[in-house]
């Protein structure tokens, strides 16, 4: 007898937000923001900002226009991490058949876990424990494939659980607008609506499959197979590390007062973070570093690169550059890396653009790991790469 999949997409609710009150209840019912600077843009907004119409990717300005009592506070990578390490580890305890699907959210293949159960009352106990022990609202989609599970858990937010079967597809899925089936490009949607597509029902009767892939292209068949329930995809627990951070911080309880003794002991945290990388055979994308004031004034700054990286070198470079930008002539209390974007190194190569083949130089690797474990151990460097230039001698 053929047995059904019961797969769970558990998604936590206003993430960075919820970390916030997590580590400082006194925030529970203020609408805040998470973001930087006056000028900054708001990367989420806790569901009490919402109310006021603030929402995530809106310019701190507008969201204060909005919402004068709006809070606003700097991205905190350490902390996501710490919870989202924290939702990982309770998850397991579960299933190992589980894929995460980024920082805060995770697929998990619940088929034997619930065995003697019922789904429902196993999802209530999961979404009551996180909220419980750790303060995190999570809201839950129950359904026989990946696709189905992630339209369930939109569907009630927050702390909502959905059930969605492939016989409720028509009456729950098919009324939703076309820009709420997971995939679609905000690009895309206004294409599809000038072929009179408003609901995700419209496209899965859409019967001229041409004018579709005018732009779908060939994902046209895999985004009509989903639109009737269908999925093929499967949860596979290798992916688990791709959407990790790794990140390193350091509270300093006489505080740092030097520019000098900052850099170098972003030297070290940054050491370690790519260290730690090469150690996973893993490769970021996005770095971030982290500052508190002796004031507790936090400040962070993000950097995307054009590719995934590990080399101590490349990172460190932009590790100090947005520290040079973060930097007040005041004594610091805490000092973070964080590398996010993450990605097993064994599955990506680098592309190199004609313009950046002439300076790309061969690294020797074993060299470089060799020179951070011993500049690691010091406020200083005591060894560098040599240049090969001669002139650096006369």
């Amino acid at each position: 007898m053929k047995k059904y999949r019961i797969l769970f997409h558990i998604d936590l609710n206003a993430f960075f937000a919820s970390c916030e009150e997590a580590e400082d209840p006194s925030l529970k019912n203020r609408p805040i923001g998470i973001g930087g600077g006056d000028r900054g843009i708001l990367t989420t907004a806790n569901y009490e900002a919402r109310k006021y119409g603030v929402t995530s990717a809106m310019p701190v300005s507008e969201a204060k226009k909005r919402c004068p009592r709006l809070k606003v506070l700097p991205v905190n990578f350490t902390l996501y991490e710490k919870y989202s390490r924290y939702f990982f580890d309770y998850l397991s305890t579960y299933t190992k058949q589980m894929e995460p699907a980024s920082i805060d959210e995770a697929y998990l293949d619940m088929s034997d876990a619930v065995e003697g159960r019922h789904p429902l009352k196993v999802a209530e106990k999961i979404q009551s424990d996180l909220l419980k022990t750790y303060k995190l609202p999570v809201s839950i989609g129950i359904a026989p494939n990946r696709f189905l599970a992630k339209m369930a858990s939109d569907m009630k937010k927050p702390l909502g659980i959905t059930v969605l079967r492939k016989r409720d597809v028509k009456k729950k899925l098919w009324p939703l607008p076309i820009e709420d089936l997971h995939g679609i490009g905000k690009k895309t949607v206004p294409n599809l609506k000038l072929l009179g597509i408003e609901t995700i029902g419209d496209f899965a009767r859409f019967k001229d499959k041409r004018k579709l892939e005018a732009f779908l292209g060939n994902q046209t068949e895999g985004f009509l197979q989903k639109a009737h329930g269908e999925s093929s995809a499967v949860i596979d627990p290798s992916r688990q590390e791709s959407h990790q951070s790794i990140g390193n911080s350091k509270t300093f309880e006489g505080f740092l007062h030097e520019y000098q003794e900052m850099v170098q002991a972003l030297k070290r945290l940054c050491s370690r973070v790519s260290s730690r990388l090469k150690d996973k055979d893993l490769a970021a994308k996005t770095l971030a570093v982290q500052v508190r004031f002796n004031d507790f004034e936090s400040r962070s700054k993000h950097f995307t690169f054009p590719y995934h990286t590990n080399d101590f070198y490349k990172m460190f470079a932009e590790v100090e550059r947005l520290f040079d930008d973060l930097y007040k002539e005041k004594p610091v209390h805490l000092l973070g890396v964080n590398a996010s974007n993450v990605e097993k190194t064994e599955t990506l190569f680098k592309q190199l653009s004609i313009f950046e083949v002439k300076d790309e130089k061969p690294s020797d690797e074993n060299l470089e790991k060799v020179l951070e474990s011993i500049n690691a151990n010091y406020d200083k460097p005591l060894l560098k790469k040599g240049t090969g230039d001669s002139s650096e001698w006369k």
